[in-house]
């Protein structure tokens, strides 16, 4: 059971991986010039995870965060067209605490990205395209560093259960 509803929340976080991130915190001057090039993946994790999933009147409240190690990703942002790539491999320990019960969990992800479209708009770097589309504020943009964040409150319904998750998910890119 708890492995079942592990997979349905990572689904349902997945699934709600569409609102805008906020814009505190965010550099105020960059651009797709800084952007283009080839990145290392560094750090990635999920903060603050919460989730409350009502199913038949009964409420579920689950915390998690995720740790990222074991990098040898490697993130490329080509122009004109502008598209985001990736290759190689990382490794993500989540940690969820469902009903007062803990797991940690160890996957393994493979091509963070799969060939999509990139635009900058300020200070947010949007990936995807129409309804697709995700946008991490940049919070920090150096010649040899990208930071981004994305933070998630949404509300969603997965096979007839109504599940609201908040997270704060950050990324980090080196050069």
């Amino acid at each position: 059971m708890k492995k079942i509803f592990f997979s349905t929340l990572l689904s349902v976080f997945a699934l709600a991986f569409t609102s805008c991130s906020n814009d505190e915190d965010a550099v105020t001057n960059a651009s797709e010039a800084e952007i283009v090039g080839t990145w290392n993946l560094t750090a990635l994790e999920t903060k603050d995870g919460r989730s409350d999933t009502n199913f038949d009147g009964t409420s579920i409240p689950t915390t998690f965060t995720a740790v990222g190690k074991d990098f040898d990703t490697v993130v490329t942002f080509s122009e004109n067209p502008n598209i985001v790539t990736s290759e190689g491999s990382y490794t993500t320990v989540v940690t969820t605490t469902v009903m007062g019960e803990t797991s940690t969990d160890e996957e393994t992800g493979e091509d963070f990205f799969e060939s999509d479209e990139w635009r900058l708009d300020g200070s947010t770097l949007y990936f995807g395209s129409g309804e697709e589309e995700v946008g991490f504020t940049i919070t920090e943009l150096t010649d040899s560093k990208m930071s981004l964040r994305y933070e998630i409150d949404e509300t969603v319904d997965f096979f007839g259960a109504t599940t609201s998750v908040s997270a704060t998910y950050n990324m980090t890119l080196s050069k």
